[in-house]
């Protein structure tokens, strides 16, 4: 086989040929993004480390000097004292007159109730009162009524009474008794003395 036998196929030796140049673009576009990126972080670095003596110094002009501070001090504790003093003031006013307000008002029920208590009382002495005088007038009355019937059963048991008999007349009866005819007529109201029958009883006294 001669050298030209051995040479290689034309597609195969540009592919060789062009495997190195893609890797160092690669290669190269790598390293292009690490030199990017550690600027970046230098940048951010150098940044921060310049901030650093300007946030001091902003802060050394808006720190207060000793005298104002102790200033400043003195009148914020005065003024809690005197906070406090009114605090404590209002605190023993607040609690006087709620006292005073609570005993008001336990004064007021204690009046009340005593109030309730006598009128109650004097409610049930006038009931009282009224019962006993309700009582005396039923005494007084059943009194009376006993009275009147002892009177009545007393005139009750002085009346007499005669029976008219076979053929006597009113005067026969007036004149048994001892008592006039008119007598006799006034001793029975209502009855006609003319006109009496047998067994008729006649008030005679």
């Amino acid at each position: 086989m001669t050298d030209q036998d051995k040479k290689p196929e034309p597609w195969g030796e540009s592919f060789k040929d062009d495997q190195p140049d893609q890797y160092s673009r690669t290669e190269h576009r790598k390293k292009t993004q690490r030199v990017s990126w550690t600027i970046g972080v230098l940048v951010l670095v150098v940044v921060a480390l310049s901030f650093v003596p300007v946030y001091g110094y902003l802060q050394t002009l808006n720190k207060p000097n000793t005298s104002e501070q102790k200033w400043s001090s003195s009148s914020s504790n005065k003024t809690k004292v005197t906070d406090s003093a009114k605090s404590e003031s209002e605190a023993k006013k607040r609690s006087s007159e709620s006292k005073a307000k609570s005993e008001a008002s336990a004064k007021e029920k204690s009046e009340k109730a005593a109030s309730e208590k006598a009128a109650s009382e004097k409610a049930a002495s006038n009931q009282k009162a009224q019962e006993e005088a309700a009582k005396k007038e039923q005494d007084a009355a059943a009194k009376r009524d006993s009275e009147a019937k002892a009177a009545s059963e007393s005139q009750d048991n002085e009346k007499q009474y005669a029976t008219v008999a076979q053929g006597q007349g009113a005067y026969r009866v007036a004149a048994n008794a001892g008592i006039s005819q008119a007598k006799l007529q006034e001793l029975n109201p209502g009855v006609d003395l003319s006109s009496v029958s047998a067994g008729q009883r006649l008030r005679v006294q």
